[in-house]
């Protein structure tokens, strides 16, 4: 089981979330019917994220900048290889998802 279906399986047990399969290697995570997450096969996830959580994850250099409209919503790239830190992946994925939650 690689990286990318551990965080799947973990977030799946969320109470609310749900797993939508997007195509072309790619599954959407998504609360209340909206997307916080997108996790594209092999090595990138893509979090919807606060301003303030945004901004501090690209100056610390664990992301990158989505195209524009994305980066205006808060969404963020994240690159992953073999040394991810899979606790910290967790919680992004978690402010995401509480983020996510607020605005419903």
């Amino acid at each position: 089981m690689g990286l990318l279906d551990i965080i799947t399986g973990e977030m799946l047990l969320v109470p609310g979330v749900e797993a939508y399969d997007s195509g072309r290697d790619s599954v959407e995570l998504r609360v209340g019917g909206k997307a916080f997450a997108h996790i594209h096969r092999p090595d990138r996830i893509d979090v919807r994220l606060p301003q303030d959580v945004k901004e501090n994850v690209l100056a610390r250099g664990i992301a990158s900048r989505s195209p524009e409209p994305h980066d205006r919503e808060g969404w963020v790239s994240m690159k992953l290889g073999k040394n991810s830190d899979l606790p910290a992946l967790t919680r992004l994925l978690h402010q995401s998802y509480r983020f996510t939650s607020s605005l419903l």
